[in-house]
């Protein structure tokens, strides 16, 4: 608009000087050949066929997409990365460092893929306005006056937040996956999905601020960075990104938490799309999602409440979780000599929770441990321990916990099964408890759960046999599978008690009999039901199979 302005008055000037002004218009300009496959991922309409980014797996568009993102260098770091700044005030600007124990998300929005802001060089940042929020909700009324000013931006404040960018090689392990897999496992439908997005690993971030005041205090403003980011910063909180962010060499400050266990465990690994392992917290907040979801569709039968009140708990599009996780804990020892990479970790898990879902959440928790565990291959036990024999792979997991221990026998755990089913009830279970036609509802029509005292597992080896491996309901597996195709019907779980015994539990879902037959066979149901009391378990809780209570008798 203005050369336009410009033009319109130079045009008049001439034509009152009598002069005349000519335009030459250039030629046709030679067309540009560019090849399509030229163009950089980044560039490309994000659609299939041209760029799509959004599923994990063997993606060759986002492995394009990242290394042209990452321009790395011949140790597989990004060629542009920040060194260290001076720290404390240096010159106008004041520097923190800050480290986070997992990983930290946030989304520009701009792609089918969720990713960062990127700033110079590709270089991931948090933008200043994002930082403003989160310190200006740890900070007293006064405080957030002083430091940020008013919201109508009348009266500012003395702070200027600049944003927080990451130090060194960014780029370690930012190809992140999303793997929902609640509808397959609890209500036996759909197949496995898995998504993919960008979030930094363990990252160290520097938080910039400068001020208009000289005698601004930045004792306290350090103070109440720290507070606010125990609040988490970015998205994905509820599931421990972004949460823990502590100053490197300064005591870690730990949450005011009403639920707290510390947990130690051995099993295996989750692995990134590189197949990387990687050991993730949010896997806490996926096991207790699929458990509300399954303990709340055994006395409810509206499916829409049920996922209403689990949406509630654990958030959805429209709304943010209830709960929250923080896992701290030591460094993972990660095992890769075997045919599955396994590891090793103990911490402690931190659960927030509105006061009135403390009891319901807690139990919940109990009942995770208990009943299997949490994260990969939870369903079975961890057969280093359990089955030594069995060299060829490694399977399951097993966890412990000084702070979960008062079941011990068998009428321990039908006490805490029948609280538990009640507190269900007293929630959202319809007069009287019917559940939804889900594989996995707990319902005791559609559960039953075997256990017993040992010194070692009697029924491990039954899911090893050549039959029961390769039932559907049991393995996982047809015959001719030549690995798991769905999604196992039985829990095992050797649950430590005193004195160097286990309480050997397995749980056999029985509401749908389908995945229970063995090629044209009758299925296998009160057969493995039979193998089970024959070694010694004892229904403990929920109701047998007819035909199979039929047999024992």
């Amino acid at each position: 608009m203005v050369f336009a302005k410009a033009f319109e008055d130079a045009k008049t000037t001439a034509v009152k000087q009598g002069k005349k002004i000519e335009i030459e218009i250039p030629k046709t300009a030679a067309p540009v050949n560019i090849e399509p496959e030229q163009i950089p991922m980044m560039y490309r309409a994000q659609v299939q066929g041209r760029c799509n980014l959004q599923f994990a797996g063997d993606n060759k568009d986002l492995n394009r997409w990242t290394e042209e993102w990452v321009y790395p260098k011949d140790d597989k770091s990004p060629t542009y990365q920040y060194p260290e700044p001076p720290l404390g005030l240096h010159g106008e600007i004041y520097r923190i460092k800050v480290k986070f124990p997992f990983r930290l998300f946030s989304n520009c929005g701009q792609d089918n893929i969720a990713r960062p802001i990127m700033g110079k060089n590709g270089i991931p940042f948090l933008p200043g306005s994002s930082i403003k929020g989160l310190f200006r909700r740890a900070c007293s009324d006064e405080k957030a006056l002083k430091y940020c000013g008013d919201k109508d931006n009348l009266n500012p404040g003395i702070l200027r937040f600049m944003g927080a960018y990451p130090l060194g090689n960014w780029a370690k392990q930012i190809n992140d996956i999303v793997h929902p897999q609640q509808e397959r496992q609890v209500q036996g439908k759909g197949s496995p999905k898995a998504f993919a997005l960008i979030s930094l690993s363990q990252p160290e971030l520097i938080f910039e601020f400068s001020s208009s005041s000289p005698e601004v205090d930045w004792q306290d403003v350090e103070r109440i960075l720290l507070s606010a980011l125990q609040q988490g910063v970015g998205g994905k909180t509820s599931s421990g990104y972004g949460m823990g962010g502590n100053f490197p060499g300064k005591p870690r400050i730990t949450p005011a938490y009403p639920i707290s266990f510390e947990l130690k465990n051995t099993g295996v690994s989750s692995l990134l799309r590189t197949g990387e392992p990687e050991f993730r917290p949010n896997l806490f907040k996926a096991t207790l999602r699929g458990h509300v979801s399954r303990l709340l569709a055994g006395v409810c039968p509206d499916q829409e409440a049920v996922n209403k009140e689990t949406n509630r708990l654990f958030g959805h599009t429209a709304e943010p979780s209830q709960v929250q996780f923080l896992w701290q804990s030591k460094p993972e020892d990660f095992d890769t000599g075997g045919k599955n990479t396994t590891y090793t970790t103990q911490g402690v898990l931190y659960v927030n929770t509105p006061r009135g879902d403390v009891d319901f959440i807690e139990n919940v928790l109990r009942f995770a441990f208990v009943m299997g565990g949490f994260g990969k291959s939870w369903r079975r036990v961890w057969h280093k321990q359990f089955y030594p024999s069995y060299q060829k792979l490694e399977i399951g997991c097993h966890w412990e916990s000084p702070d979960i221990d008062e079941i011990q026998t068998r009428q321990d755990l039908n006490k805490f099964l029948e609280s538990l089913f009640d507190l269900s009830c007293d929630r959202l279970g319809s007069k009287p408890p019917k559940p939804l036609n889900w594989k996995e509802a707990w319902n005791p029509e559609r559960v039953a759960v075997y256990s017993n005292v040992v010194t070692e597992s009697a029924a491990v080896i039954l899911f090893h046999d050549d039959v029961f491996k390769t039932t559907p309901a049991i393995g996982g597996r047809n015959p001719n599978d030549k690995k798991p195709t769905s999604v196992s019907s039985v829990w095992h779980r050797m649950l430590p008690i005193a004195g160097n015994q286990y309480l050997e539990i397995v749980t056999v879902f029985h509401g749908d009999r389908t995945p229970w037959k063995y090629q044209q066979e009758d299925n296998q149901l009160h057969k493995f039901i039979q193998k089970l009391t024959d070694k010694g378990l004892q229904l403990t809780w929920g109701t047998a199979p007819a035909e199979s209570r039929r047999l024992i008798r």
